[in-house]
């Protein structure tokens, strides 16, 4: 992984920041995107004292927002003229029905068009890479996921958990759809399930007795960052995947997803929908 150009979204804190560590060891060089400047510099700064690797640097941006991710591409063309691994880590949850600057369902801004916008629009640089990986985090809440497509911009009987198992089906259609669209180039595109990790995730944007349910199930039986991070950096270095495409992974292993997962017709009709309302040129 010498040299290897890789952007991990939400690189700074929790898998992201795990994720950015390990293959820091292996001489990549990290790239981490974050909302906010500070803690975007302290990541860095845990990543180089942790690994060793000083070739680590941040962009900031608010994920959720179109034209954030638009302005993150320039920043990201500007600095490289290839990338090697892009890894979609960045997610959210929100209690409250809340819309994007885009009018989109922030669930949903944050999940899944965030990863659609970002991908599309760095394919150009991913293409040129002899080592082109893009690796979608989703979750294995995707198996209880139903696609609403009019709930993308609309209030229908909002529920927090609901709108996270929507967006994490999406990361796995989005995922399966464009390895069909890059059937024929060097690009592999992947989703995986990083396992119940201890991370804040749940306690974000958070009720008082959702984030006390959520501290106490991570604290009685999650795994560590670590180990929720390991199926990203096995995708993202192994050589033992670098022909494998169109696949979902469960502690390193691919495993079937669920089966609107594997509906292409729904996979074909998501694409169109976030073409929509998320325009990629």
């Amino acid at each position: 992984m010498k040299d290897r150009n890789i952007i991990i979204t939400g690189g700074n804190a929790g898998i992201g920041l795990a994720t950015s560590i390990a293959l820091a060891k292996q001489g990549a060089n990290i790239y981490i995107v974050s909302r906010n400047n500070d803690k975007a510099e302290e990541a860095v700064k845990t990543i180089v004292a942790e690994s060793g690797n000083k070739s680590v640097k941040y962009f900031v941006a608010n994920l959720s927002s179109q034209k954030s991710v638009r302005k993150l591409t320039s920043e990201i063309k500007n600095e490289m003229s290839v990338v090697d691994v892009l890894i979609n880590n960045a997610g959210g949850t929100f209690c409250d029905f809340t819309l994007s600057e885009d009018g989109l369902e922030m669930t949903i801004a944050t999940n899944h068009f965030a990863y659609f916008l970002l991908t599309n629009l760095l394919l150009e640089l991913i293409k040129k890479s002899d080592f082109a990986r893009i690796i979608n985090v989703a979750s294995g809440s995707h198996y209880k996921g139903k696609m609403d497509f009019e709930s993308f911009t609309k209030k229908k009987n909002y529920f927090i958990m609901k709108a996270y198992e929507q967006s994490k089906l999406a990361n796995v259609l989005f995922t399966n759809e464009l390895a069909e669209r890059l059937k024929g180039t060097n690009v592999s595109v992947n989703s995986l399930h990083p396992g119940f990790v201890k991370t804040h995730i749940g306690n974000k944007n958070a009720t008082w007795y959702s984030d006390l349910f959520w501290s106490v199930a991570t604290t009685l039986g999650a795994i560590s960052v670590e180990d929720g991070a390991k199926t990203s950096v096995y995708l993202a270095s192994s050589p033992e995947v670098k022909n494998v495409t169109g696949k979902y992974f469960d502690k390193c292993k691919e495993k079937k997803p669920a089966p609107l997962a594997l509906d292409k017709e729904l996979g074909k009709q998501l694409w169109k929908k976030s073409e929509q309302l998320c325009p990629i040129a």
